[in-house]
């Protein structure tokens, strides 16, 4: 018996190998990015949330609220934003797949209820949004807040992580890391109309 368990770990130990090689290979070689949330971030990300001054969204059903992280690598910020508020619906928006599987991996061994969507930003619709969230390139800005502008709905909420957008001002501006002040620096907009 015990043989057989140690087959069974060593076929598990070189699965988690070989995708972690692949991830590492599509990153380095294939000129993909991962830029992790820190979790000073994240948790400052749930207060903002939680204290928000704009909740004309706050007063419906909360427990519709759609939550989505463009971009959402791994799943981490998912993982938070779902435990924290368990009644969202939470979305992850990722066009890598090898991202896109590990967080989909990491969420079914946590046994979170979260929505991959393996498809690019700028293609999925955000009509239904109530709280968007994207730590992006500050070249997918542009289009990324005119897509914004003309998708959410009146009242919904945006926070960028260290990008913001060219021309939408933001409700407010949070520091994460009192050292580092442009690490990290959480931008909070509001769509008026």
């Amino acid at each position: 018996m015990s043989i057989i368990l140690s087959l069974i770990f060593l076929i598990i130990f070189l699965v988690l190998f070989t995708f972690y090689f692949l991830f590492l290979f599509n990153m380095i070689l294939m000129r993909g990015h991962d830029l992790p949330t820190s979790q000073k971030a994240i948790k400052k990300i749930i207060k903002i949330i939680s204290e928000t001054p704009h909740q004309n969204w706050w007063g419906a059903d909360q427990n519709n609220l759609e939550f989505y992280d463009l971009g959402c690598g791994r799943g981490n910020v998912l993982i938070a934003i779902k435990k924290a508020f368990p009644q969202f619906s939470v979305i992850g928006i990722e066009k890598n797949p090898l991202q896109t599987f590990f967080a989909k991996l990491k969420t079914f061994l946590l046994r979170q209820d979260i929505l991959f969507q393996k498809i690019d930003l700028f293609k999925v619709n955000l009509e239904k949004a109530d709280i968007i969230y994207a730590y992006l390139w500050y070249d997918l800005m542009p289009d990324l807040e005119k897509k914004l502008k003309n998708e959410l709905k009146k009242g919904a909420i945006i926070i960028t992580n260290t990008s913001s957008f060219p021309n939408w001002q933001p409700e407010e501006i949070y520091l994460t890391h009192s050292k580092k002040p442009d690490f990290e620096k959480l931008f909070v907009y509001v769509k008026k109309n």
